[in-house]
């Protein structure tokens, strides 16, 4: 594998209409290495494909070409008139085919944070899109909730919330902390390495909707005409099959169950005690679209990692090579299972062989403070001294009275109040956003991240001096109450949260808490 050096400053907008990603520089010592081994395991999966051969089959219509058609799957980042990024490059949609759920729908239908499909033709960071798809993992009603680790339980499956995490924002009081057991959501997301799934996207929905949930068939019995998928036992013994290349469902096979009622199993608790009675059950196709020679790009976890050179990505075969290109990645120290990607390259049979592979921090940290500074050049702001940077991974939307869409830096004013999260910066007072929200003006600041220079009654995150006092209430990782002693001598080296008032030289806190450390959660 090779890396690319590219340390000039972008506008941020200017990302969004083409400008190509930065690229990190591996020590040449260690790219040497990495480059003969990958070089050799390159060459032995090649051989192993050539020897297995492709998969039977029809394909689709192959589209390639480095500039020409080819597919993107990936997390919505911003939504304007006609337009639509995705993966950093940003899509026209004259014209293109639009469906949501199965259904026809607009580009209105769409949010960021949704993980959507483009079919088109793009290359320089834009494209013109001729479809895009968006199907959700989960929709149901809220079975069980843990708001220490971040985690909900829909339709028995385990969804984690986080940092890069995006709530409707037309629902003022869909939040993870306003979410009540039976409240129904629709969550889309990224699959992890135990088939769980971190949320990128959570509407709410009336509690009408019909029930979906899309997934892994396991313990799939015939005879019962039943399956589970994650803690959901689906019984489609009046459902409507489609699609299945054998008839019905077997164990391994990706499918969407869809029905109206959800009954009691009359044992278990939370995800494991429901039955869902199905009304349809749809196999979904796993492959890449495309047939050989396609280009693609996609934007998932890492569920499979046998080494730096054949993993999987969102379940998809990934083959890298010598000449593939990292990105903000040092291999093969930070690829692992979970590791968030995106990955472009070309089909081969069933393996996407990669070009270029990114990866990404996770949204562990957070502001909510005024902007102090904007610099546009660069593509940052300031609050309470932390740098922010926004580039174009980040997804910025607008929760203010003002509501532009899309919101871009050129919007922002000194003195707005925004919401960030997302992964380390370049420095201890820095961090690179992941979903950047304005909102409407507040009088109270917060922070999420690693406490340091802890000294009762002060301590610092992400650089901010934080002041307490006898008015500050402390608490654990349970949001039980804790002394101030406790606080303090746990503190340090750990994730906390601290919400109070702004000031010139600070925060002043009138909450504390020890956190869980959710980001390495799968």
């Amino acid at each position: 594998m090779t890396a690319n050096a590219n340390n000039n400053k972008k506008d941020p907008d200017a990302l969004y209409q083409g400008a190509s990603h930065e690229r990190t520089t591996v020590p040449a010592r260690q790219s040497a290495l990495l480059w003969i081994v990958l070089l050799a395991l390159s060459l032995l999966g090649a051989a192993l494909l050539s020897a297995c051969g492709s998969s039977s089959g029809s394909e689709p219509t192959p589209l390639g070409g480095i500039d020409g058609g080819g597919f993107a799957k990936g997390t919505v980042r911003l939504l304007s008139s006609g337009t639509i990024s995705v993966n950093g490059t940003s899509f026209s949609t004259g014209g293109a085919t639009i469906s949501v759920d199965g259904k026809p729908g607009t580009l209105a239908d769409l949010r960021p944070g949704d993980i959507v499909t483009v079919a088109g033709t793009f290359g320089g960071g834009t494209g013109a899109a001729t479809a895009v798809t968006f199907e959700d993992d989960v929709e149901g009603p809220v079975q069980a909730k843990n708001l220490a680790r971040g985690t909900i339980e829909v339709l028995g499956q385990t969804v984690h919330v986080d940092g890069g995490t995006s709530f409707d924002e037309g629902t003022a009081d869909c939040s993870l902390a306003a979410l009540n057991t039976g409240t129904v959501i629709e969550v889309s997301g990224l699959r992890t390495a135990n088939a769980n799934l971190r949320a990128t996207s959570i509407r709410c929905r009336a509690a009408t909707s019909e029930l979906e949930v899309t997934g892994a068939v396991r313990a799939h019995s015939a005879n019962q005409r039943r399956f589970r998928i994650g803690g959901l036992t689906v019984d489609y013994s009046q459902a409507q099959l489609q699609n299945f290349p054998g008839g019905q469902p077997t164990n391994g096979q990706t499918v969407e169950a869809r029905g109206t009622t959800l009954t009691a199993n009359g044992s278990g608790s939370g995800n494991d005690s429901s039955t869902l009675l199905a009304t349809r059950v749809e196999w979904r196709e796993t492959r890449l679209p495309g047939g050989n020679g396609a280009r693609v790009e996609v934007e998932g976890l890492v569920t499979r990692f046998a080494s730096a050179s054949d993993f999987d990505v969102a379940g998809q075969r990934v083959v890298a090579g010598a000449a593939t290109r990292i990105r903000k990645c040092t291999l093969p120290l930070n690829l692992a299972p979970n590791t968030y990607v995106e990955v472009e390259g070309t089909v081969s049979g069933e393996t996407l062989e990669a070009t270029d592979l990114e990866c990404r921090t996770a949204s562990t940290l957070r502001i909510s403070a005024t902007i102090g500074s904007i610099d546009t050049a660069a593509g940052t702001v300031t609050a309470l001294g932390v740098t922010i940077a926004i580039d174009s991974g980040t997804r910025m939307s607008d929760k203010s009275d003002a509501r532009v869409s899309p919101l871009r830096l050129a919007d922002l004013r000194v003195g707005d109040f925004i919401e960030v999260r997302g992964g380390p910066g370049a420095t201890a007072s820095s961090l690179v956003a992941a979903v950047f929200e304005r909102d409407d003006p507040r009088t109270t600041a917060e922070l999420r991240g690693t406490a340091s220079a802890v000294a009762a009654p002060t301590l610092a995150v992400l650089g901010v001096p934080v002041t307490t006092n006898s008015a500050t209430g402390f608490a654990d990782e349970g949001d039980a109450d804790i002394t101030v002693a406790a606080f303090f001598a746990a503190a340090a080296g750990r994730p906390v949260k601290i919400r109070g008032t702004a000031l010139n030289s600070g925060v002043l806190a009138d909450e504390a808490e020890l956190e869980e450390d959710v980001g390495a959660q799968d």
